[in-house]
């Protein structure tokens, strides 16, 4: 009887502790170590072949896509080389080589030439806003398909494509257009009147990518009662993660040109109201197996973004004040552009040449090409004044 109440008293107990084990696991503590996933933003990346269209079996195949085998990176024991500088401003050669390829030129001209002539085969909700639509294409890939509320939000997303090859950042996913109702929508065309969507409207189609992290910004940028730190404060504590730091500077920069206030901006601007949002992922920004900090939904760019910078420049300002850390290439095109003063219009040759449906689209406004080029030149005077600082 003792033996038989002992054993009862024991299954009890471990029920008990069992039901707490499970209740602790599924509920984590939200601390800086804490990535929360963000199952529906998942995206998936199609594979790329030299001889084929992209397509998606396995995990292996974001090998061929990135070019580096998942879940390795070039860093080594080489934190001493990568925490130098070069010249008081500029990462080292050795760890611009260490950073990952992103979005390869070879795999974006592939991706476009397929998703701009691949059948839609169906359709479902996804990819964001409920007027988006996740779709799978003919070889069995899938692709995210964005539908603006107005047209400033699909130029914001292709133009600011253009804009990253244009400064040499391979980190925005490609894009390409297409006009609802074309002849690839042949096999969906009953689907369609259920989106809501303007027969002949333009929208966006890119790569639906896979296996992403959410990211959390550096330590010298979680603000605290707003105030941010220089992202030169890491490499004096010998920050591990220095080819990722090397990566946040390309998306200050990047956002900053193009006054996306829907990634970091977002962010510091929910601190007036949450303290714990930088400890928690970046709006629009997820990391790839290899290391990629992938830009996501770039709609709030260019068009938009311009529109209302008045009101989010601030936090823009903000953050691009925290850089005194960059890349040479990207600082060499920045400079070219500064001295030709013709940075909108190298922007609508690329994507004049690249962009079948780019005039139907439409390009910057005169108004939006300056602004543009004003802020290459706030960016090319900053680089300037770290130089004078530092060098």
């Amino acid at each position: 009887m003792k033996a038989a109440t002992a054993l009862i008293v024991s299954g009890v107990l471990l029920l008990v502790g069992g039901i707490f084990w499970v209740w602790k696991d599924s509920h984590p503590t939200d601390h800086p170590g804490y990535l929360p996933q963000r199952a529906p933003r998942a995206l998936r990346l199609p594979a790329l072949s030299p001889q084929t269209p992209p397509a998606t079996e396995g995990p292996e195949n974001s090998t061929a896509a990135y070019g580096h085998p998942v879940g390795t990176t070039h860093a080594g024991n080489h934190s001493q080389t990568f925490n130098s500088l070069e010249q008081g401003i500029f990462w080292t050669r050795a760890l611009e080589r260490a950073l990952p390829r992103g979005f390869s030129d070879e795999y974006t001209l592939h991706w476009q030439e397929f998703a701009r002539t691949a059948s839609i085969v169906s359709m479902e909700k996804g990819c964001g806003r409920s007027t988006n639509r996740l779709v799978t294409l003919s070889d069995g890939s899938r692709a995210c398909v964005r539908y603006g509320i107005n047209p400033e939000q699909i130029q914001g997303e292709v133009l600011s494509f253009y804009l990253s090859r244009l400064l040499g950042l391979h980190t925005v996913p490609p894009c390409v257009l297409s006009k609802v109702g074309g002849s690839q929508w042949v096999q969906v065309h009953a689907e369609l009147g259920g989106t809501g969507w303007t027969p002949g409207s333009l929208v966006t189609i890119t790569p639906w990518l896979y296996n992403l992290s959410s990211v959390l910004p550096p330590l010298a940028l979680r603000a605290e009662d707003g105030k941010l730190f220089p992202l030169r404060e890491e490499l004096r504590s010998g920050h591990p993660g220095v080819v990722e730091l090397a990566q946040w500077g390309d998306l200050i920069l990047f956002d900053y040109l193009t006054a996306n206030f829907d990634r970091l901006v977002s962010n510091l601007f929910s601190l007036q109201w949450d303290s714990r949002v930088m400890l928690r992922g970046t709006n629009n920004l997820h990391r790839t197996p290899d290391g990629t900090l992938v830009l996501l939904d770039n709609e709030a760019g260019l068009v938009h973004g311009y529109r209302l910078r008045d009101t989010w420049d601030k936090y823009n300002g903000q953050l691009l004040s925290t850089l005194c850390l960059f890349r040479r290439g990207v600082v060499r095109r920045l400079r070219e552009l500064y001295s030709s003063r013709k940075a909108a219009e190298e922007l609508h040759a690329l994507y004049a040449a690249r962009e079948p449906l780019a005039a139907d689209l439409g390009m910057l406004t005169d108004q939006e090409a300056q602004i543009l080029q004003d802020r290459v030149g706030v960016i090319y005077r900053h680089v300037q004044t770290c130089q004078g600082k530092y060098s």
